[in-house]
């Protein structure tokens, strides 16, 4: 949810694919306990005869399963069938409990679980990484040069401590897998070296404060939990409940279907080497559950038929019922899209169960929606999958405490203007519970394969959202997997009319989204068999803005359809509401809030809030300027690639930027905040920081790309002169500090474009680096791989010097003189501040005009 630097990353762990007969994973009709039992000398032959292998067993406690596990003192054996040695494997390792929750929450797992192989010779067994991404068909040619090029690299080895009676299984010492610091297995969260060089993060592995603390076998996964100790900077020493779990895959992987950039799907790529191609091609294929009907015939008959194998979640019971009870409502809403499809109760909601000794939260084999006691603002809805398919095996969401305080200061601050029941310290259960519901139907999207669709909200009329029977249906977007909040559009009297203030249960995008990635069709044995049908679905919809898919970006986002938090297709009309109702909010909010000393704690962080909220409305109208609209394309589809924001679009959305700041400090502070937070400068910093954002390479960039491209375009010049205009040319008189604060930030922004060394990269990431960062809380793959992308245009001017001096330079000088000329002539005028502050301006720019 939540904007965040990072997010924590994909975990899929512990129990494991059934090993069936029939190839199902993970059967869940009842796991098969593991048979658990301890050898004593007394029970073992002392003949001769005694093998090696009984003699090893003795005072073992085994559990049989999947792998048999030996805990000898301590240390952990495993015993590997050689029938198994070729079968496919996932390992990772779970957080299930830690003493604190700075970096480390309950139920994580911090790197992407691992696709393992086993083999063995006389001596040693061996732990393989196979290769995925490059692929060739068994047909092809090309096969054996491909198989040279890909053999599975070994991971890990462990020595043969013994072998079965009739040899048909190895016994390993594993106590390493288990109970060691595994980099691919770190709990702590994997941040870039830019991040840790600010933060402490990490940890330091204590074995002498660490051991293990239990092991499980079933038919399909082994689990062993470990104490684990850390030492840490920041925390001092830290220690978790570790759950390392070994997961055996299906024998015949599902059936993949293949990635459309047109909807929004998480993906595994491919690239295929193919003698039918002159290029290495490209494709991939998306991440869902394998829901199959009890009852094909009646399924394409079109009667509503249950899958064979249900998606089960099982709810926290630490969640309080007050609000577990709407979890579970959002999780259930998901059936909605799945009936459309023709699936009945394709989603089952259930408590933790009390009667199944088997249930575990940290095994595979259970979806859990877990809460965690944490102040973190947040939640989060990954899936761990079958790489080699793309099938979803398991889901999780995770939801901190902090999620409740965010929604409460949302609810309030977007809606409080219009509805009066928000206009208090503690939401009500009623309208507490209609946003965890929100929140759960989003992450469930997540589990589902569904990535975020920034785009779906835009395809709304902003007069729209204040038309009660419009709301009542739709809701406040298109789709449930947008970051459409509450309707901050509607007006005082709209709700009263029978307005919507919140998002929809299951929108249009999402039902056909759920149709490309699970409606099932007849005799498909291979993803080509159905490519062309699911490319006739999309393609259907191909101007039908209520499917539009808009992906997320998270650096230098080009598309004003394409943003988190905003509502409806024009951001000025949109926004000019939002202030209303914010400025409304800012005057009163103390009132609604500090009814008691709770209420005071909390003035200060909703304050916080409010200015977020303006400069998130701010940044929704500056996507326009110089923004384009991207439209994902597929050969012979009637859309541009690309569009720009018409000129005329593009000069409101700065000049209600611009007016929006020069009117910020008048109204964003009053006498009621300062007497409960005291004297604050947050919104005069945010305001100066904002505006010089207005002046960075990157969005000077973004309006070269258009004169470079386009016709009839907004031009650097003309930004730059209505930015002069607004901030220099109708400010007379005596200034404000902010104006002075503009105007500084306006040369001073302005000059780095001549001074030396402007274009050097020393060690700084490039753009592209950036782009390549993720934000989003919900997954940890966050980007498309294919889709055009401006990017890309951006960077070639930008990290150009050339283009960059030639394009920038000449109009950058041109209102750096504007400015000189200005200051000179005004060093006289206004009071002693303002006249000192023209000097100084004439002082910085003297070395480039005299």
């Amino acid at each position: 949810m939540n904007r965040v630097l990072y997010i924590v990353i994909l975990l899929c762990f512990s129990a494991t694919c059934t090993y069936a007969a029939d190839g199902a994973w993970g059967k869940k009709k009842k796991k098969k306990a593991a048979t658990e039992k301890t050898v004593s000398n007394d029970s073992l032959s002392k003949s001769a005869s005694e093998s090696e292998y009984d003699k090893f067993m003795k005072e073992a406690t085994v559990k049989e399963g999947m792998f048999n596990v030996i805990k000898k003192k301590d240390k952990i054996y495993l015993e590997i069938p050689k029938k198994l040695m070729s079968r496919d494997f996932l390992i990772s390792s779970r957080v299930s409990s830690t003493s604190r929750t700075w970096q480390i929450d309950p139920g994580t797992i911090n790197r992407t679980p691992l696709l393992i192989t086993f083999s063995c010779d006389e001596n040693k067994v061996y732990m393989h990484f196979p290769h995925l991404h490059y692929v060739c068909k068994p047909s092809s040619e090309m096969y054996e040069a491909h198989k040279r090029h890909s053999n599975p690299p070994i991971w890990k080895s462990f020595k043969i401590e013994v072998m079965s009676k009739d040899s048909s299984s190895c016994v390993i010492d594993a106590t390493s897998l288990f109970l060691s610091s595994i980099a691919e297995f770190s709990p702590f969260p994997d941040l870039p070296a830019e991040v840790r060089m600010l933060v402490p993060f990490g940890g330091t592995f204590q074995s002498d404060r660490s051991r293990i603390e239990d092991f499980k076998a079933f038919e399909d996964n082994i689990i062993v939990k470990s104490m684990m100790t850390y030492t840490t900077d920041k925390e001092g020493p830290l220690t978790t409940i570790e759950a390392r779990n070994i997961v055996i895959l299906p024998e015949t992987p599902m059936v993949p279907r293949y990635a459309d950039e047109r909807v929004g799907f998480f993906e595994e790529i491919r690239f295929l080497f193919d003698e039918h191609h002159d290029r290495l091609q490209t494709y991939g294929i998306i991440n869902r559950w394998n829901l199959q009907p009890k009852d094909m015939d009646k399924y394409l008959a079109g009667e509503l038929v249950e899958p064979v194998k249900p998606i089960v979640w099982y709810v926290d019971p630490a969640i309080p019922e007050k609000w577990r009870k709407y979890v579970k409502l959002g999780i259930a809403d998901w059936n909605i899209a799945f009936e459309a499809i023709g699936f009945k109760n394709a989603i089952v909601v259930k408590d933790y169960p009390t009667d199944d000794p088997n249930f575990d939260p940290d095994d595979i084999h259970y979806n859990c929606y877990r809460f965690v006691a944490s102040a973190r603002e947040n939640s989060m809805g990954p899936s761990w999958i079958d790489p080699r398919s793309g099938e979803i095996l398991c889901g999780d969401v995770i939801s901190w405490y902090g999620v409740v305080t965010l929604l409460n200061k949302w609810r309030m601050i977007q809606t409080g203007a219009v509805d009066p029941s928000v206009r208090c310290p503690v939401m009500t259960d009623e309208n507490m519970g209609e946003a965890m519901r929100y929140v759960a139907a989003h992450e469930i999207g997540h589990t589902l394969g569904l990535m975020h669709n920034f785009g779906a909200s835009a395809a709304f009329p902003v007069e729209k959202l204040r038309d009660p029977e419009f709301t009542q249906k739709y809701g406040t977007t298109p789709s449930i997997m947008d970051y459409a909040r509450f309707n901050y559009v509607a007006q005082p009297g709209d709700m009263e009319k029978g307005v919507k203030l919140t998002p929809p249960l299951i929108g249009v995008y999402d039902k056909f989204a759920i149709k490309y990635g699970y409606q099932v069709l007849p005799n498909v044995k291979d993803p080509e068999d159905e490519k062309a049908t699911l490319r006739s679905w999309v393609k259907e919809q191909i101007g039908n803005k209520m499917c539009f898919y808009g992906k997320q970006v998270f650096q230098f986002n080009f598309d004003p359809r394409s943003m988190a938090e905003d509502l409806g297709d024009d951001v000025v009309k949109a926004n000019t509401y939002g202030l209303k109702n914010l400025k409304y909010v800012t005057a009163n909010f103390t009132d609604w809030m500090a009814v008691n000393d709770e209420g005071y704690a909390a003035v200060e962080s909703t304050y916080k809030e409010i200015i977020n909220q303006f400069f998130r409305f701010m940044n929704h109208a500056m996507v326009s300027v110089g923004g384009m609209y991207i439209n994902p394309k597929y050969y012979g589809d009637p859309e541009p690639l690309y569009e720009y924001v018409p000129k005329a679009k593009q000069i409101a959305a700065l000049k209600f930027v611009l007016k929006s700041l020069n009117e910020f400090q008048d109204w964003i502070i009053n006498d009621k905040i300062t007497a409960i937070i005291g004297p604050t400068a947050k919104h005069y910093v945010a305001q100066t920081q904002f505006f010089n954002e207005l002046l960075t390479r990157e969005v000077l960039g973004r309006l070269q790309i258009n004169e470079v491209d386009g016709k009839n375009v907004f031009t650097l010049d003309e930004y730059l002169g209505i930015i002069f205009d607004e901030m220099f040319s109708k400010k007379t008189g005596s200034l404000q500090l902010a104006n002075m604060a503009f105007q500084n930030s306006f040369v001073e922004s302005l000059s780095k474009f001549i001074e030396k060394g402007e274009f050097s990269h020393g060690g700084s990431r490039s753009l592209r680096e950036a782009h390549n960062e993720t934000t989003c809380s919900c997954h940890a793959y966050c980007e498309s791989h294919r889709s055009f992308d401006a990017v890309n245009p951006l960077s070639e001017i930008v990290l150009s010097p050339q283009i960059d001096k030639s394009n920038k330079r000449p109009v950058v000088m041109k209102y750096l003189r504007k400015t000189y000329q200005m200051a000179k002539n005004r060093m006289n005028v206004g009071n002693d501040k303002t006249r000192e502050h023209y000097r100084l301006l004439v002082l910085k720019l003297n070395y480039l005009f005299d």
